[in-house]
């Protein structure tokens, strides 16, 4: 039996010219996290990543807290897979089709960037249209592609790594709630919910025997709980 740690992204630039960058918040809840798996005596046997600058940033803060133990860290292998669907292309390409069919949709497009509140309201009305069947997008493809393409990933890890493995994967939302899609055989709405409940630098595991996966524990961000400041707890 072998264990998958997904450590979510700690939180990104939301709203500043360059998203892909922990903010100083962000900083702090990586550091939070790096805590957690350090004081967990967890060792991990392989780390991967997606390739996005955060993945990378909130790793870091992991691998800063071995070197002050003098624990050597392993090797990150990174993969695209691990990366989050592009929002902004599905934004720009689906919002048009959403406003042409309900014209008052553009009063709430025309708000999305004033608070993240309104954005999310926005993103998630999209995300319900890209996950419907067929729907594609240039450059990114359709729902079914992005989440085969995490799938593909996920089980060649378990086929490299085997079995007695503690292996961790930075990433994004995305890929989580992928993975718990198929490990609890979710439909594709029920994911979105899942999707929009996964907070920065929380953890999710999942245990996996051969080509069998199943779901130990989701979302735990008790570590950012534990600092008692409710802006620890970010979505985004």
């Amino acid at each position: 039996m072998s264990i998958i740690y997904m450590i979510r992204h700690a939180q990104a630039s939301f709203g500043k010219q360059n998203y892909d960058q922990l903010s100083d918040l962000g900083s702090r809840q990586s550091q939070v996290v790096a805590d957690r798996l350090d004081q967990s005596n967890v060792i991990f046997d392989a780390v991967y990543s997606g390739l996005l600058l955060r993945h990378e940033q909130t790793a870091n803060a992991y691998f800063g807290q071995l070197e002050k133990a003098g624990n050597p860290a392993p090797p990150v292998k990174k993969n695209d897979a691990f990366n989050e669907y592009d929002s902004e292309k599905i934004l720009t390409t689906l919002i048009p089709v959403l406003i042409n069919e309900n014209p008052a949709f553009e009063a709430e497009v025309s708000n999305m960037f004033g608070d993240s509140r309104h954005f999310q309201k926005v993103l998630e009305k999209v995300m319900r249209r890209w996950v419907q069947e067929g729907v594609a997008v240039e450059g990114v493809g359709t729902w079914k592609n992005y989440s085969s393409r995490v799938h593909a990933a996920l089980d060649e890890i378990m086929k490299t790594e085997g079995a007695g493995k503690n292996v961790a994967i930075f990433t994004s939302g995305g890929p989580i709630a992928v993975m718990v899609q198929k490990a609890l055989n979710l439909s594709n709405e029920d994911t979105l919910n899942i999707l929009w409940q996964i907070v920065n630098a929380s953890i999710t595991r999942f245990k996996y025997s051969g080509n069998r996966l199943t779901l130990f524990s989701f979302n735990d961000f008790s570590h950012l709980e534990m600092k008692q400041d409710k802006r620890f707890i970010t979505y985004r």
